[in-house]
């Protein structure tokens, strides 16, 4: 599965999404949007989880992080965001969304809203496995010209050989990226207010292009 272009107005926006539970989705979610606002952007992040783990600890560690979390059914999310106007994102530089753990009814709509498609995938096979249904529904998004730009991210990796995994995500069509996220302390206590890991910036540099400008300018 392949992107099929850039939209150009408001909020760059990174759906964080896998129809599997566990990946570690929402962990991933908070601490890129902490990563994002350390760097002095603007950052709103949707919970569209039922679990609503990000909108919880956004409660008790947003603010003094300078993140924005909201709750959100998700519905008609990509009209509600808007495409050739401000709506959902306005005022804000990234719009981060945690996607619920499924494919359900309004999945396409979400996943269209997108730019960016992080898909965060444990060492696993049936995490593999499960991959097969989001790259039909991408190759669908696809061919209607919906689909945002996907990457594989592996999660909590241990000491795994990952290279079997890689490449059957390779074979599946997804774009797999060169960094893994190691388990780490440091994301048990990113819940606990504690900073996001320094990995997660250079992912972050990684996957989206414009934030290399200001990486630069940083240094």
């Amino acid at each position: 599965p392949t992107d099929t272009g850039q939209r150009q107005t408001g909020p760059k926006r990174l759906l964080l999404w896998h129809q599997k539970g566990g990946t570690g989705k929402t962990t991933l979610a908070v601490g890129c949007a902490a990563a994002l606002a350390g760097i002095g952007r603007r950052v709103l992040l949707l919970d569209l989880d039922p679990q609503a783990s990000a909108a919880a600890w956004g409660e008790r560690y947003a603010d003094a992080l300078g993140v924005q979390v909201r709750c959100d059914s998700g519905l008609d999310l990509a009209r509600r965001i808007g495409v050739d106007e401000p709506g959902l994102g306005a005022g804000f530089d990234e719009l981060l969304i945690d996607c619920p753990p499924t494919i359900g009814e309004h999945t396409l709509d979400i996943i269209t809203a997108g730019d960016l498609l992080l898909i965060p995938t444990r060492p696993a096979w049936p995490d593999i496995w499960a991959l097969e249904r989001v790259a039909v529904l991408l190759d669908d998004l696809r061919r209607r010209g919906d689909a945002p730009r996907a990457t594989i991210i592996f999660n909590q990796v241990q000491d795994e050989d990952l290279h079997p995994f890689q490449a059957w995500a390779a074979e599946l069509g997804f774009n797999v990226s060169a960094i893994a996220i190691p388990a780490d302390a440091a994301w048990p206590a990113l819940f606990a207010g504690g900073p996001p890991p320094p990995l997660i910036r250079t992912l972050l540099m990684e996957i989206s292009p414009h934030l290399r400008s200001l990486s630069s300018a940083d240094t």
